[in-house]
């Protein structure tokens, strides 16, 4: 019995040390075992070990609660850099997520899933960023109708446009000139995203979301005249102002408008047919009688308008008439040339300052007007239509002070009318006279073309006074004179 009870504590004990025996060799063992973990990358450099990389995406989406409120978003994603990889390794490497996000965290940004836009063109490539693709479509469509006619596009884009019977237009064609691409990917949260439609459309308008500068209408201000003393044209304000319909609405004193220039980030052509009925303006004929003294005018037949019916093809960059092309001309109602006498042996030098002639053929249309465009001022108008190679008429008699190329104007020909005025003829395809050579009105001082910076077949003609054109002269808007209303 005591032999026994003796016998017992030497049991226990020989228990015991197998217990620790036991538990000492495998906690060696473990630490020679090979563990599959994740080794963490940063734009190619290491960064750490962790246990797993759902918890290290897990972790890093439940830190970035600003993130998501700014950007409305449900999930923050690693930097676009962040590998992570499977690795195999011993256990005493291995660190806690918490320490692999500081490091990341100080390095790179973090992402949010989105739309990365890609507007492409000759010039350069624009790249945009936004989350919901719609914010893109819905700004582009916003942006496309302040250079076309809504409702007229939506007839064009439903195949519904009533066709031309006498007169009218319609959309033959509308694209943009770049290419441009959308593809869902993780953006960057330092990259400009925009996160609403307004915003995008300011953007693509007018190539800043910074706000714009602003005038306050002044008793008796008109939407054409605000635009020229702010170096804008009436289409560029009607853009930036889309409230307004047509330059002829009215403002009202002490009304806020926009005057930033606009500086589209596209490219929108939009290809026209149309027909119009144009009145003829009848022409001025000056014969000379040398049996009256100089001086001496009367009138032998009084002129008459006429009116032609016109077909033509225009397109349209960015709400801009760039290219008129003619088609056909019916003359529905002929012209009666006036025929002014003037007593002289000779053809004078000096010009009629109150009989101007019209310096192209009939069939034109005024493609731009005197005024400001895209911040420059557009110091003549651009007439087009008659064709290419179609005479170009002296609009007055004077001397040729100048004929040659210009980068600018191409073919040009300016005439000294000698009588305080001064006329420009440019981007002719063929110039017909010399320096220093009398030219009478209506005579033929070259061909019409496409020099110089042009952007389709037209001649750009300009008046001035007080001076040469662009040698301290004032330059006027020619269509008043040409129109007999100066």
């Amino acid at each position: 019995m005591s032999k026994q009870l003796k016998a017992i504590p030497f049991i226990v004990s020989g228990v015991l040390l197998l217990s620790v025996l036991f538990v000492t060799g495998f906690t060696s063992k473990s630490k020679d075992e090979i563990q599959n973990v994740f080794q963490v990358y940063l734009d190619g450099s290491e960064v750490g070990i962790v246990n797993s990389k759902e918890e290290l995406e897990n972790y890093i989406d439940k830190q970035q609660s600003i993130l998501k409120n700014k950007f409305k978003v449900d999930t923050v994603y690693a930097p676009k850099g962040l590998d992570i990889r499977p690795y195999r390794t011993f256990g005493n490497k291995v660190q806690k997520v918490d320490e692999i996000y500081n490091k990341i965290n100080n390095k790179q940004p973090f992402t949010v899933k989105g739309f990365v836009i890609t507007i492409k063109s000759e010039e350069k490539d624009l790249t945009l960023y936004t989350l919901d693709k719609k914010v893109f479509t819905n700004a582009m469509e916003k942006s496309i109708s302040t250079f076309v006619d809504a409702e007229q596009y939506q007839l064009y884009l439903d195949n519904n446009q009533v066709q031309i019977k006498d007169t009218g237009s319609i959309i033959e064609n509308v694209e943009l000139e770049e290419d441009i691409t959308i593809k869902e990917d993780l953006i960057s949260v330092d990259n400009d995203i925009f996160l609403n439609q307004e915003d995008l459309t300011k953007y693509l308008l007018f190539g800043t979301t910074e706000k714009q500068a602003t005038y306050t209408v002044k008793a008796g201000d008109t939407i054409s005249q605000v635009a020229f003393d702010n170096k804008l044209s009436p289409e560029e304000f009607l853009i930036a102002n889309p409230e307004f319909t047509d330059e002829n609405n009215l403002l009202f004193q002490g009304q806020e408008v926009v005057i930033g220039l606009i500086n589209p980030q596209f490219s929108l052509i939009v290809e026209k047919h149309v027909v119009e009925d144009q009145v003829k303006s009848y022409q001025t004929e000056i014969k000379y009688d040398n049996t009256v003294t100089i001086g001496t005018n009367y009138t032998l037949q009084k002129g008459e308008d006429g009116l032609d019916r016109i077909t033509k093809k225009e397109k349209y960059v960015n709400g801009e008439l760039v290219t008129v092309v003619g088609v056909t001309t019916q003359n529905l109602k002929p012209s009666i040339n006036e025929i002014q006498v003037k007593g002289g042996k000779v053809i004078p030098t000096v010009g009629d300052t109150g009989s101007w002639g019209w310096p192209t053929i009939q069939g034109y249309t005024i493609s731009s007007n005197y005024g400001w465009r895209w911040g420059r001022l557009h110091a003549g108008v651009d007439i087009a239509g008659t064709g290419h190679g179609s005479p170009i008429f002296a609009s007055n008699n004077g001397v040729v002070t100048k004929a040659g190329y210009h980068s600018t104007l191409g073919n040009y020909v300016y005439i000294n009318h000698n009588n305080g005025y001064h006329t420009a003829y440019g981007h002719m395809s063929k110039i017909n006279v010399s320096v220093g050579q009398t030219v009478a009105r209506g005579q033929t001082i070259g061909l019409m073309g496409n020099t110089g910076r042009s952007t389709g077949t037209h001649l750009h003609f300009e008046i001035w006074t007080g001076g040469a054109p662009y040698q301290g002269g004032t330059s006027h808007n020619p269509l008043p004179y040409l129109r007999g209303q100066k």
